[in-house]
């Protein structure tokens, strides 16, 4: 997926100023930040793993590249969504009901 995403920039603003990130970087930002508020969840007894019943542990760093891969499949999703809302509607003849020949 870095290769792919490798030259694309997202841009954002933030206080009337706007910045450009590279696409790949907010992903991997966006999977951690999951993952942080996964563990805060944890530890304050929202759920629990099973290697959590004994007593808290982290969530194993290797959950980023689930919410990773999350984030990267809603970005294509959306982004997909946005494009086909996009494009004009296809202009189909119809028939009125009542008027078959």
């Amino acid at each position: 997926m870095v290769i792919v995403f490798w030259s694309s920039r997202v841009t954002y603003e933030v206080g009337g100023t706007t910045y450009r990130m590279p696409i790949v970087l907010s992903f991997v930002l966006i999977g951690f930040f999951i993952w942080i508020a996964e563990n805060i969840a944890t530890f304050f007894g929202a759920w629990q793993y099973p290697n959590q019943k004994e007593a808290w542990t982290l969530v194993h760093l290797g959950k980023v590249s689930s919410w990773l891969l999350l984030v990267i499949v809603s970005f294509l999703i959306v982004a997909t969504l946005k494009q086909i809302k996009a494009k004009p509607p296809a202009n189909i003849n119809t028939v009125p009901l009542g008027k078959y020949q």
